[in-house]
Order: structure tokens, then C-alpha cells, then sequence
């Protein structure tokens, strides 16, 4: 009897503890073995003969049908002539998207942002090897060696800066491009310039305020009248914060259980990083920069070709990451270029095939934490392009999915949910059963909601240590919506249990003239229904 109520009155906290272990589990199935992290397969060269238009539509209908992402615009390029450009879907004020739909492209702004660079090293008015703070006296951080990072490793990724110790998130948002580079004086490194790569939006901050400061007029000023507009980009421009009006732009979407839902941004500094909004049109016009020798569709020079290539090449300790590019391949002859991109409520994807002479963008007007969707929409379309065959076919409903997650979520929440109320209700009950037990037994056998509760707490750090970045509860409300609700009803169950269980144990005690009135540690015997022992003379 004894040994069956000791497991009941523990299975609630155990079966919660064994669903918050499984979602960290697929999290990280998620976080490791999705599309993005696909081994880099050599695409087959593309000649127009077989680029199949109508596959690229028709594959991106089903795909965001199925994804529940509200609208998509792509556009496909080769050298310097548009081959395709179309909007499919709604905004959020449910106007048809086109390809003058105007998207947040995310990160894919930190390929504009170190060409502004490369024009500045164009001119002679600053190098890739030049140290940061020989341009930015402001730019003093914490440890010593950041005196020794370069124009360069800022634009690679190897400075040593990390969202670790920036906390990009959850710090105060900068008020500009000089405020955010002031705010790093706090700031330790993770390893010396040079030695390791470490993804962080800050470095492109410092980078775009390089470029304000060296060119001396505001970084978007400088952005529209150099970059965007050579380029042949009309309605493109830069912003710092991701929930910045914009006109004509609509609000971005975060996905939950198959629905959309129109959000605003969190109001997050995005100045250099991932500010730029764009229509498909418009990015069109900047693929043809990438693969026309730094020449725009009407031939105006925006960039030479020897930093054009230089912003192409990765370096020895950048994984294959160059200057606002990533890359496939060996790194004298990358097979690709290419880019994702991500607000939270937005997502993007671009690309150029040196080979072939093809670009592709993808901008979808919904984001997600873990890009699953996306990365299968970005990497389908770069299949059809490249005549490879990597994507499963069909729709993304026949493979694993967000809503499939989602619905799983919804079904661990709901049995979370279950177990809380029983818990609550059947509370007298279990205090009851442990009347005369001592309270290093009731503790013991709290153990697992307690650890249920120090896990629920962690899940940010546990998951920022998955995907290497900063992860915060607003992030993941933003960027995984189902996980989160799931993470709040564990929390809401495990103490709404604990909290009516020590509620009437302490009623157990004041109630129970004995128990009150046993010394600390001891518990009377007569409620423990022992056969009384005759007493015996010394």
C-alpha cells in the first residue's frame, strides 16, 4: 500500500518533468537536423532551357498554404537580367502581395552594410585591416583585446564579441548607431580577434557606424544615396528598429497551431544588422549587383570588382562565412552565396550561383525561432533552380512541420493542464496519505515538480545554448508560440499543485493536535498503527 501511493503521488511531477525533457529533445532535433544544417550538395549548373518558372510558383503556393505563412514574394535573376519576379498570398492588411510588396529582409541587410565598406576601402578612406578603434575612439570594451579588432573580423564575424556577452535581447535597446557602440565599453570577449566565429548582429552596428562616422552623414542617408539607389533599388531604405513604420509596409506575422497572427516586431535595434526593407523587386536589382561585376542593371558602378570579390570570400576561421555573406565550398571557389534572415515575425532567404550566373530571393512575411517552415520553403525553391533534388516533394503538411509540432505541443499542453487540476483537486488526498510522514519525505517526494520548475526557469539558457544565441521569453513567445504556452501551463500546473499541497499540509498540522505538538523531526506513534509493547522494568 505504502509503495503504490508513494508512485502515485509522484507521477504527476515525473510525467512533467518527462514532456519538458522530450520538447528540449525535439528542440534540438529541430535546432541540429533541419534543412538549414543540410550537408552543402553541389548544385547542377542552370541554363534557362530548364528553369522551370512554373514549378518555382507553384511549389511556393503549397508551400506557404501549407506553413500557414500569410504571403511570399520571390524574385530569380541571371547576370544582369530579371527572369522572374511574383508576390503570392496577403499582407497583413490582406492586400495581395506582389513583387513591390514591401518586406523586412532581416539579416540579409548585413550584405548592404559591408558593401558600404567595401566602398569606403574603394576610396582609400579606411582598410579591412585597419583596428575599429582607430575610426571609433568611443569603441573601447571591457577586455584589453579589443583594441586589436579590425574593420575586417567585425564584418567576418570574428571579433570575439558574442550574444553571451552583448545580450542583444534582453539589454537595453540602443537610441542610435553611436549609442550602441558607446553601450559595448561592458563588454568581455569570448576568444582574440581573429581565433573564432561567433555570429552576433552587434558587429554589423559597429560596422554601419563605421561607415557614418568615416563617411560623415547618418548611415541610412548614407545607405540610400550610395548603396540602395545606384543599385537601382527605388523603394528600398533602412531603418533602426524592427517595428518602425514604414509606409506601405504591414505588420509581420508569428504562427501558432496552423494560424497566423499579425504582430508587431519587439522593438528590437536592427541599424546595420538587419534594418533594410525591401520589395522582391528591389532585391532583384541587388542580385544583379552580386553577379555583375559590382555594376547595377543599367551599368552604374556601385562597387568595385575586386571588393565585390573580396566581400565574396570567406576567411580561415569564419566556417565559411565572408563579409555579410555565407558561403558552400571550397573557399577559393565558394559553389554559393547565400544569406537567411530572421525578425522574429519575418523571414528571408537569398542566393547566387557563381557557376551559373542565377540569384534567388525568398521574403516571407512570418518568422519562427527555428526557421522549419522557412528553411524548407528557401531550400525547395533553390532546388528547383539549381536542378537538384533535395526537398522532399509535395507540400510541407506531408512532412514534419511547425503545426505538426504544434498540434503535439497543444496536446502535451493540454495534458500538463489535466495533471494541474488533479493535482490541485486530489491535494487533501495526498496530504492526508502523508500525515505522520516526516518532512524530508514530503520534500523528497516534491523533488520532481521542483525540478520541473528549475528546468521551466531555464529554458531560455537551455535553448540559447542549442542554437548558439541569445534566446529570451519575449523571443520565444515571438518565435515559438505553441512551446511557450506549453511552458507556461507546466509552470502554472507545477504551482497551482505545489501551492495546494503545502496549503493543506499545513492544515494537516495545525489541525492535528499530535503532529503540532511533535518535536521538529519527530512524528507520534500512535497514528502509526504499531502493536503496543508491554513495558519492561530497568
Amino acid at each position: 500500500m505504502t509503495s503504490t501511493t508513494t508512485a502515485a503521488g509522484s507521477r504527476q511531477g515525473w510525467l512533467a518533468l518527462a514532456a519538458f525533457a522530450a520538447v528540449l529533445s525535439a528542440l534540438a532535433v529541430v535546432a541540429f537536423g533541419s534543412p538549414v544544417d543540410a550537408a552543402p550538395i553541389a548544385p547542377s549548373k542552370v541554363h534557362d532551357s530548364r528553369l522551370d518558372i512554373v514549378a518555382v510558383d507553384r511549389f511556393l503556393r503549397e508551400q506557404i498554404d501549407a506553413a500557414s505563412i500569410p504571403g511570399a514574394a520571390v524574385a530569380i535573376t541571371h547576370g544582369d537580367q530579371v527572369v522572374h519576379v511574383a508576390g503570392f498570398g496577403h499582407d497583413s492588411s490582406g492586400a495581395p502581395v506582389t513583387g513591390e510588396t514591401l518586406f523586412r529582409v532581416a539579416s540579409l541587410s548585413k550584405s548592404f552594410t559591408a558593401l558600404a565598406v567595401m566602398q569606403l576601402v574603394d576610396e582609400h578612406r579606411l582598410r579591412l585591416g585597419d583596428p575599429v578603434v582607430e575610426h571609433l575612439p568611443e569603441f573601447r570594451l571591457a577586455d584589453p583585446r579589443g583594441a586589436d579588432i579590425t574593420v575586417r573580423q567585425v564584418l567576418q564575424q570574428t571579433s570575439g564579441l558574442t550574444d553571451s556577452q552583448v545580450h542583444e535581447l534582453s539589454r537595453e535597446q540602443p537610441d542610435s548607431l553611436a549609442d550602441s557602440v558607446v553601450a559595448l565599453r561592458s563588454a568581455q570577449l569570448r576568444a582574440a580577434p581573429g581565433t573564432q566565429w561567433n555570429y552576433t548582429n552587434p558587429n554589423y552596428e559597429i560596422a554601419a557606424r563605421l561607415v557614418e562616422v568615416v563617411a560623415g552623414e547618418p548611415f541610412d542617408t548614407y545607405l540610400r544615396d550610395h548603396v540602395l539607389r545606384p543599385a537601382g533599388m527605388t523603394s528600398a531604405l533602412t531603418v533602426d528598429y524592427d517595428d518602425q513604420d514604414v509606409p506601405g509596409l504591414g505588420d509581420g506575422h508569428t504562427v501558432a497551431y496552423g494560424h497566423a497572427f499579425a504582430v508587431d516586431g519587439p522593438h528590437a535595434f536592427e541599424a546595420g544588422a538587419g534594418g533594410v526593407v525591401a520589395s522582391a523587386a528591389d532585391m532583384a536589382q541587388w542580385l544583379i549587383v552580386q553577379t555583375n561585376q559590382g555594376r547595377a542593371a543599367d551599368g552604374t558602378r556601385v562597387v568595385s570588382d575586386r571588393s565585390l570579390a573580396e566581400q565574396h570570400t570567406p576567411g580561415a576561421q569564419t566556417h565559411g562565412y565572408a563579409l555579410g555573406w555565407d558561403t558552400d565550398g571550397p573557399l577559393d571557389a565558394p559553389i554559393r552565396l547565400e544569406h537567411t534572415g530572421s525578425l522574429l515575425t519575418w523571414s528571408s532567404y537569398m542566393e547566387i550561383v557563381p557557376d551559373s550566373g542565377y540569384g534567388v530571393v525568398v521574403l516571407l512575411n512570418a518568422g519562427s525561432g527555428l526557421l522549419l517552415d522557412q528553411a524548407g520553403i528557401f531550400y525547395g525553391v533553390r532546388d528547383i533552380i539549381e536542378g537538384t533534388n533535395l526537398t522532399p516533394p509535395g507540400p510541407a503538411g506531408t512532412r514534419l512541420n511547425s503545426t505538426t509540432l504544434d498540434m503535439a505541443l497543444g496536446l502535451l499542453t493540454l495534458a500538463v493542464l489535466l495533471l494541474g487540476a488533479r493535482g490541485v483537486l486530489r491535494a487533501g488526498l495526498w496530504a492526508r496519505r502523508r500525515k505522520h510522514k516526516s518532512w524530508i519525505v514530503v520534500g523528497v517526494r516534491t523533488l520532481p515538480h521542483v525540478t520541473v520548475l528549475a528546468a521551466v526557469a531555464a529554458f531560455p539558457q537551455l535553448t540559447g545554448s542549442l542554437i548558439g544565441r541569445e534566446v529570451t521569453w519575449e523571443a520565444a513567445a515571438y518565435g515559438w508560440p505553441a512551446l511557450t504556452i506549453f511552458f507556461g501551463t507546466v509552470l502554472l500546473a507545477t504551482c497551482a499543485t505545489l501551492v495546494s499541497r503545502a496549503w493543506q499540509m499545513a492544515r494537516r498540522d495545525t489541525s492535528d493536535p499530535q503532529v503540532a505538538a511533535a518535536p521538529s523531526g519527530r512524528l507520534p506513534t500512535s497514528g502509526l498503527n504499531l502493536a503496543r509493547q508491554p513495558d519492561v522494568a530497568p
